[in-house]
């Protein structure tokens, strides 16, 4: 058997190791360092599917059953000889990724799945460097580019988006003492429970989701560097994330000031609560308008600062109560 070649013709969709790679995959911040980062966690979540194609099925699997057709040795499981050439190989490939690899945790599947699909072929092809070369590229590609947006989509979104469905979910239920923090009220536990819960849920899930189906995407179009890339529209996911938590901050400041209004209304009272209400949401809406535009939001606080230094110095407006 030649160095470096599979002992079969490769792994397939029904021999592919997706279980025990999705569960190794949790644990790929387990190794972080400093000076490469994933390298530990990413080798340890595709050693399930190395040895399948890099060691004969007898060492794979850790069978002494005696296999039709292979050599004496093989079949009996011993490594004595050809062993010897598997482990070298697995040794190859284990050692090929420990370099340097930093994702986004969650979106590690897209590149696992591509790669492993990779490994079979270079397998196949032993002693092709130019392959392994290209292997190495089309990782650390992926890596990058879904570094990236897996930022966007559940740091940038989903984490915020997990509290504000909490108020949310806590402002339909009747529970006030995120707003009302001194109020004499004791909510039942599954009202305060399920705030953080629906959060965790919605979070976890599409998470759990990404991780499954990245495996076998990256698995299926394995090979090319925009593998898993096109999976999704994910420009459009962004976006449809970013309205979601626009509009649920637009329903905690609405009911905001109505629990407010209900619970600190007098017959004194002089609009200023609208006011207040106004500013706000204009402020959230500026920030919206000048995204669109593409500004930052620099550019958002720059106009702020100039309309607030109008209102209280060239129009003199009066002395104003900020504070709810």
């Amino acid at each position: 058997m030649e160095k470096n070649k599979a002992p079969d013709p490769g792994l397939t969709a029904d021999h592919f190791p997706h279980a025990a790679i999705f569960f190794r995959s949790f644990f790929i911040q387990a190794g972080w360092n400093y000076e490469r980062f994933q390298n530990l966690g990413f080798a340890f979540s595709i050693m399930p599917a190395l040895r399948k194609i890099y060691l004969p099925p007898t060492l794979a699997t850790g069978s002494t059953e005696k296999v039709r057709g292979l050599p004496p040795t093989l079949a009996t499981g011993s490594t004595e000889k050809v062993g010897g050439e598997s482990g070298e190989a697995l040794s190859a490939a284990v050692l090929r990724h420990l370099g340097l690899f930093n994702t986004q945790p969650y979106m590690a599947g897209y590149v696992i799945g591509n790669i492993v699909s990779l490994e079979e072929e270079l397998a196949r092809r032993p002693g092709d460097a130019d392959f392994e070369k290209k292997l190495l590229g089309v990782k650390q590609a992926l890596a990058s580019g879904f570094a990236a947006i897996g930022d966007r989509v559940f740091w940038g979104r989903l984490k915020p988006l997990t509290t504000q469905l909490c108020i949310v979910v806590w402002l339909l239920a009747g529970f006030y003492g995120w707003l009302f923090t001194g109020a004499d009220y004791r909510p039942s536990m599954p009202v305060v429970f399920a705030g953080p819960c629906a959060g965790m849920a919605v979070y976890g899930g599409f998470a759990l989701y990404l991780r499954w189906s990245g495996l076998k995407k990256g698995y299926a179009c394995g090979g090319r560097a925009s593998c898993g890339l096109d999976a999704m529209r994910w420009p459009g996911l962004i976006r449809r994330l970013s309205l979601i938590g626009f509009a649920f901050s637009i329903l905690i400041v609405l009911g905001a000031f109505v629990l407010l209004i209900a619970h600190g209304l007098t017959a004194g009272y002089n609009g200023g609560l609208a006011v207040k209400l106004a500013l706000v949401l204009g402020v959230m809406t500026l920030q919206r308008v000048t995204r669109k535009f593409g500004r930052s939001i620099f550019f958002a606080m720059g106009i702020i600062l100039a309309l607030s230094a109008a209102l209280f110095a060239v129009i003199k407006l009066g002395k104003f109560d900020i504070y709810l």
